[in-house]
């Protein structure tokens, strides 16, 4: 799955009038020019200054209180912008614009519902202007209210056909609420509109994948990252694209780009761990799993792949550490438990195997070949009754597991009922004529029975399935050498 999607809510924050309100004193006008005039020379806080100026002089005047807001909102003092916007609407409730750089006020100090009401009192006051609609979008996209967060961006697509972000979040929008047939066709818009954004290709790339377009997806992310080769999500993107079109050597460098750029970053990681493993470069792949957990502490996927790997690369007491991280994260989690077992297991301690597993098996009854493991433990200490539970649960659930059958033979056999154990073997080998197991076993129980001829035919089958089963060939040498 792609990473997030990128929207740029870049809301749009409108300029108040030249002009004062009516006959202002000299002074005021003094301080209002040389504030206008700061601010077209790039030196937002020096005209703030001059308009705070002339707000002492002429303190309800909107124009100027419209001023101090947006300029308190160019220094992203988003707190400070409020009240003198609030001021400027209360002397002047037909002020649009002042409404609309109220609105970006309240969206940056989170309240929500505030922003609402400014940018609807704006969008009153003003129907025609796209960047009203457009900032009630972001603001109902941020609030999660996605099916007006639509309707304004596409009255805002209407009234401004021709504006590339308007369609970028319109994209975006249709998504997220699942439509990424119409969000790829914003997104196409807006890559037309502005095709050296790289925002805009890698969410075109995105919505690509989600219609598993994956070639289109390429494409569309190969320009991302062009444009913008710092842009580590469009590269992460593009390494995912490529993993789905099973062009693993070419998605590496993405990942591994991606993680240069942001060395915390837990995809880029997580992908270059599997990609790594899939190729072979196990020690690569271990090193790049740590990286993710590091990015990640808490991911159960990282976790169980980095215990896996190191399963895999005979590090038993690496994986028993994991996966013994798992069971104390995840302990209703029966697959940790399994893993954690079989790590023991591969170790030779097959007392804490059994353990493990049958804390698998209290939560997940249904692992039959846990019970088999649990039962051939038992078979092995002796403790016949309790392998003999594991092997009839087994059999409730598949009574033609031939292992079951088998393991029940030589539980008779033990307990010294031959005739009982022959009947098991026979229904092993019914269920698996192929299970060379059982055909040994019960020429052990002819011979005991006396019927050597027998006892010879079954270790003939047992090795005839398999020729290097070494006990089939000594019990059939036996009666060669005779």
């Amino acid at each position: 799955m792609p990473k997030r999607i990128v929207i740029l809510l870049s809301c749009m924050v409108l300029l108040g009038p030249a002009g004062l309100g009516a006959l202002p004193p000299d002074d005021v006008v003094t301080h209002f020019s040389r504030g206008a005039s700061l601010y077209k020379q790039g030196k937002p806080e020096e005209a703030l200054q001059e308009f705070l100026a002339a707000h002492k002089l002429a303190p309800s005047d909107p124009v100027i209180n419209n001023w101090i807001g947006f300029l308190y909102l160019v220094q992203q003092k988003y707190a400070d912008a409020i009240p003198p916007l609030e001021e400027a609407v209360k002397a002047r409730p037909n002020y649009a614009e002042a409404y609309t750089n109220l609105g970006n006020a309240y969206l940056n100090t989170r309240q929500m519902d505030e922003a609402v009401k400014a940018f609807r009192e704006a969008a009153r006051l003003d129907p025609k202007n796209a960047n009203t609609h457009y900032n009630l979008g972001n603001v109902y996209s941020k609030m999660g209210r996605y099916p007006e967060a639509i309707a304004e961006f596409r009255r805002a697509a209407q009234i401004k056909p021709d504006d590339a972000y308007t369609q970028s979040n319109l994209g975006y929008v249709l998504q997220l609420t699942g439509k990424p047939l119409e969000a790829a066709e914003a997104y196409e818009r807006a890559t037309k509109l502005m095709p050296q954004n790289s925002i805009f290709w890698m969410n075109l790339g995105l919505a690509y994948i989600d219609l598993k377009r994956y070639g289109d997806a390429k494409s569309a992310l190969t320009k991302a990252v062009a444009l913008d080769g710092k842009n580590a999500d469009a590269r992460i993107a593009l390494g995912q694209t490529l993993v789905a079109l099973k062009r693993d050597a070419e998605a590496i460098p993405q990942f591994e780009q991606a993680l240069a750029a942001n060395p915390k970053d837990f995809t880029a990681a997580y992908y270059l761990g599997m990609l790594y493993e899939r190729g072979g470069k196990l020690e690569k792949a271990a090193a790049a799993y740590g990286t993710a957990l590091s990015a990640r502490p808490t991911s159960v996927e990282a976790l169980t792949a980095l215990g896996l790997l190191y399963y895999r690369m005979h590090r038993y007491d690496d994986a028993i550490n994991a996966f013994k991280q798992l069971t104390q994260r995840t302990p209703t989690d029966a697959a940790a438990w399994v893993n954690l077992g079989s790590a023991y297991s591969r170790k030779g301690l097959q007392d804490d195997a059994a353990k493990a597993w049958e804390n698998a098996i209290q939560r997940d009854p249904k692992r039959l070949d846990v019970r088999l493991w649990l039962a051939g433990y038992y078979m092995n200490g002796g403790k016949l009754d309790r392998a003999e539970e594991q092997y009839r649960a087994v059999l409730a659930a598949d009574p033609r597991s031939a292992i079951a059958l088998d393991g029940l033979g030589r539980i008779a056999d033990q307990r010294g009922n031959t005739d009982a154990a022959i009947r098991y073997y026979k229904r092993a080998i019914a269920a698996n004529p192929r299970y060379e197991y059982a055909y040994n076993n019960l020429g052990v129980a002819y011979e005991r029975k006396g019927l050597v001829n027998e006892a010879v035919a079954m270790y003939k089958k047992a090795l005839a399935i398999n020729p290097h089963y070494a006990d089939a060939r000594k019990n059939l040498e036996r009666f060669k050498s005779q």
